[in-house]
């Protein structure tokens, strides 16, 4: 074995390669062991030793460290035929498994990046959808206020008359010598009361022609179904139509755009009406709020008229289906676009004792 300071070291036999000997032409004992094995095995089976071969094995093989030639800086080209203790690289030992695995992360993040591109782009239609929805609706919105102008109008000429008769008698009142304060108060008091009432009417008319961008919010459907049907008394009176309302009990939370909403109980009311006008008499609307167990609130809106053809029950929600001669046909599609944006239910079915009821199903705020 050679061994020179500030040089590497050279063994003579393999087995003094480890720890800090460098390699070179080296004697490897584990080739004579085995020469020797094959013959002790040969004589083991009955062949006399002198009738042998003379052991034909190279037991010199060149045998380097390959962290000494690291250390020392020694080129890698070894001699033909040599052997090495270098543990192969990290890429070299699981070079299929790493090149698998990155085909694999490739994979996904395309597969990502595609579901990505796919959500902003149905968060864009439904933007797109809702919009859309928006102005359908606040068209239809125009049309229902075309059809129950005549009954506003003349709510409207209800305060408003009896607020300027109120304003003469107050001013003939104060015109006298001795005028009555107490009932000047009175009158005063009257006239801000009709003042009250004819404000409502145009907040219900402002909110109804209003055009606004689709917003859920939670809000007590009870007061959605009597502000709808308080909106709608006088044009039932006009119609002779009976209206009566029936609400739960319990307050009905639900996340919902209070206008559409409206929207649809004042399309499902309007629609009766219409259904109803050949009647000569017995015309009647109810409608009713009421809890559907512990997750949903359901509407119902029933008529005493005609009913609803059975063959057509499954079409009066398509757009553009209509029994009415100057009907449009989208009312009740309209109806059903909004309570699907709202992830609710509606259908409609006729009453064994004559009659239809159109049932709007809405889920319960958490």
């Amino acid at each position: 074995m050679l061994v020179l300071a500030g040089h590497p070291a050279v063994p003579a036999v393999e087995t003094f390669l480890e720890p800090g000997r460098i390699g070179g032409f080296v004697i490897v004992p584990s080739l004579i062991g085995a020469e020797a094995a094959q013959g002790a095995l040969r004589i083991q089976d009955g062949e006399v030793p002198e009738g042998l071969p003379p052991p034909a094995v190279d037991a010199v093989k060149p045998v380097f460290n390959w962290h000494q030639m690291q250390r020392w800086n020694v080129s890698e080209a070894s001699p033909h035929g040599s052997e090495s203790s270098r543990e192969p690289s990290f890429l070299e030992r699981y070079r299929w498994r790493v090149i698998a695995l990155t085909a694999a992360v490739l994979v996904q993040t395309l597969l990502i990046a595609f579901l990505l591109h796919e959500r902003q782009m149905r968060r864009k239609a439904e933007v797109e959808a809702r919009n859309q929805l928006s102005q359908l609706a606040h068209i239809n919105r125009q049309a229902t206020a075309g059809e129950l102008s005549s009954s506003i109008a003349h709510e409207l000429n209800q305060p408003l008359g009896s607020i300027l008769t109120n304003a003469e008698s107050a001013e003939l009142i104060l015109g006298s010598p001795t005028p009555d304060l107490q009932e000047v108060r009175e009158i005063i008091s009257d006239i801000k009361r009709d003042d009250q009432r004819a404000s409502e009417v145009i907040r219900r008319m402002r909110s109804l022609l209003k055009r606004a961008p689709f917003e859920k919010k939670e809000i007590d459907l009870n007061q959605t179904m009597r502000e709808a049907f308080d909106f709608l008394k006088l044009q039932a009176s006009a119609r002779n139509v009976a209206i009566y309302l029936q609400t739960s009990p319990q307050t009905l939370r639900v996340q919902g755009d209070p206008v559409q909403l409206q929207q649809v109980i004042l399309n499902l009311v309007v629609n009766s009406m219409d259904a109803m006008a050949k009647m000569p008499y017995g015309r009647t609307i109810i409608g009713r709020t009421d809890v559907n167990g512990a997750a949903s609130a359901v509407i119902s809106i029933s008529d005493s008229g005609p009913g609803i053809p059975p063959d057509r029950l499954n079409e009066i929600f398509d757009p553009f289906f209509t029994t009415k001669e100057q009907g449009m046909g989208i009312g009740l599609s309209i109806a059903r676009t909004i309570v699907l944006a709202h992830s609710g239910q509606i259908w409609a079915e006729n009453q064994s004792g004559g009659g239809a009821v159109f049932h709007l199903s809405l889920p319960l705020a958490a």
